[in-house]
């Protein structure tokens, strides 16, 4: 009986990460890019059809410049926007929490 517990246990911590994990945006084009000059919030708004989850979608992205790696994110963003080249993100199940009619990033890459 612990053992079937024990089993049970384990599929369930090891499937609930499964459903906290990003949602990708697929490949886009980075349209503009900015920050506030009045807190640390900077976007970046993108090509396609709205992302995120359901009660922020937008075709525009914020995320904090102060979190770690907030302005590498920013800088690789903005070689993107400038090479005109394409890029994928992938959005957390959450909102920005400082906007939250607006979704979040976990990572990006671009090709």
């Amino acid at each position: 009986m612990n053992r079937a517990m024990l089993l049970s246990a384990v599929v369930v911590a090891l499937a609930l990460p499964g459903q906290a994990q990003a949602t990708g945006t697929g490949l886009r084009t980075i349209t503009n890019i900015g920050c506030h000059l009045n807190n640390n919030t900077c976007w970046v708004d993108i090509s396609g059809s709205a992302v995120g989850p359901a009660n922020c979608r937008a075709t525009s992205i914020r995320f904090n410049i102060t979190a770690p790696n907030g302005k590498n994110i920013f800088s690789l963003m903005t070689a993107a926007f400038l090479a005109g080249k394409q890029v994928s993100f992938e959005l957390p199940d959450t909102c920005y929490v400082d906007q939250p009619i607006y979704p979040t990033l976990t990572y990006m890459n671009f090709i």
